[in-house]
């Protein structure tokens, strides 16, 4: 009897076992299939940002050239979303990220020149040239990325847990061996100085005001732990820490749970300031909608030192919330203290956290009273809008290193939703943005 219940206790462990492996196989096929999606996408886009550069060069009507531009901006902001999906370091994705920032920022500045009556200058066309080559240059290395895959030596579920499995290969290599090979290819791409957020003279800037004494990888350890949004913290074990080099020095720690649940999260060393939080598994089924998960985004960046945000937009993927909060005080919402987060929509997770943009660029400010009433705007606006649903203050970020308050002017126009920025001190049009609400939530263009 004793020998027939160790056998059945045998095989039940081995049903048991052989569920878990198929069940974690599922989940990673799924992983997989998402970091495959976002890649065919980001190639894709980056071929469209060559043919569209080519367009602009050989188009000689203003009008034409506003839609090509457009387009050029719209691809490159896709393009760089889908390459923030991939599991590969940040550091081989800087430059090939600012690549797309810049080539889509550069060519909106153009397009509201166009608008504005002016053409392209010999200088812009040789400055779209270089841009041309330099984007035809990263398609090339992009498909030879994209063959491995498709052969096999490449599997992102395997990029993902760091082992950088490829089977064609004696040793194993990394994506980031192929990502370093197109970083260093990005470095040859031209330097762009021009009037755009991304200019190359912004892109370096420090950050304004980071406050704080230098924290001990001890303390910074701790704060990590906190930032990982899970009940029962004591379970987190620390299996790496590094330091972070770049415009915020930083330690890294990489933690673990039993059930083998990995996140990496950056601390600031000055201040130990939350820079950003990773975390990746499946979400089968959704319980919380867009509004319960602003609110928990909120409630989680006020318990780690970011009081004050206030949702702006956000976007349904893959059953996470994608949403970005912007700093509000005294009724003003300044747009380039952002954070960006994203929340499991099964049980309300915050499973990543980007605070770059915010750390950089918050800082104590004189804002000016400004000039224009409410009133005076909408007699600027006029009858552009069929309706007005609102008038706020904002500060959106200019040329350069500046800032400027503005009115944000929402309305409405056959149908569609439109933000309009108009100076609050000179009622100059300094933005024009496109509403776009669906199913999966709200963002612009």
């Amino acid at each position: 009897m004793p020998i027939l219940i160790g056998v059945l206790l045998v095989i039940i462990i081995s049903f048991w076992g052989y569920g878990q492996y198929k069940d974690r196989q599922r989940v990673e096929t799924l992983l997989g299939n998402r970091f495959q999606q976002s890649f065919y996408e980001m190639v894709d886009n980056v071929e469209q940002i060559q043919v569209l550069l080519g367009k602009a060069l050989v188009s000689a009507s203003p009008g034409q050239n506003i839609l090509t531009l457009s387009d050029i901006w719209k691809n490159s902001m896709n393009a760089q979303a889908e390459l923030n999906q991939l599991p590969i370091s940040e550091k081989l994705l800087m430059r090939t990220a600012k690549f797309l920032s810049q080539t889509g920022d550069y060519a909106h500045v153009l397009a509201k020149k166009n608008a504005d009556g002016e053409v392209l200058s010999d200088k812009n066309r040789k400055y779209l040239a270089d841009l041309r080559e330099q984007a035809a240059k990263l398609s090339v290395s992009l498909h030879q990325l994209e063959n491995q895959v498709l052969e096999g030596k490449i599997r992102w579920t395997e990029i993902a847990r760091g082992t950088g499995y490829q089977l064609a290969r004696e040793k194993p290599q990394s994506i980031d061996d192929d990502f370093t090979d197109i970083k260093e290819e990005m470095t040859k791409y031209p330097t762009l100085l021009y009037d755009g957020p991304f200019s190359d003279h912004v892109t370096e800037i420090k950050p304004r005001e980071l406050k704080g004494k230098n924290i001990t990888r001890e303390n910074a350890n701790k704060k990590a732990k906190e930032a990982v949004d899970i009940a029962n913290k004591k379970e987190l074990k620390t299996e790496d820490s590094r330091t972070v080099s770049g415009k915020i020095p930083a330690y890294n720690f990489q933690l673990s749970t039993a059930d083998d649940r990995n996140y990496s999260v950056d601390i600031s060393k000055k201040g130990g300031y939350l820079v950003n939080m990773i975390f990746i598994r499946d979400i089968d089924e959704v319980k919380l909608n867009l509004e319960e998960a602003a609110e928990k985004v909120k409630e989680y960046l006020a318990v780690r030192g970011y009081p004050n945000m206030s949702p702006t937009y956000a976007e349904i993927k893959d059953n996470i919330a994608y949403i970005s909060s912007a700093y509000k005080s005294d009724d003003i919402i300044f747009y380039p203290d952002i954070i960006d987060v994203q929340v499991a929509l099964d049980n309300g997770q915050v499973m990543a956290v980007e605070a770059l943009s915010y750390l950089i660029s918050h800082h104590e400010r004189e804002v000016k009273e400004p000039k224009l009433s409410e009133s005076e705007v909408k007699d600027l606006i006029g009858e552009r809008f069929e309706s007005i649903d609102s008038i706020k203050l904002a500060v959106i970020p200019s040329g350069g290193l500046e800032e400027v308050l503005t009115y944000e002017v929402r309305g409405k126009i056959g149908g569609e939703i439109y933000l309009i920025y108009i100076n609050a001190r000179t009622g100059d049009e300094e933005q024009i943005l496109r509403l776009i609400k669906s199913k999966t939530g709200t963002f612009t263009m």
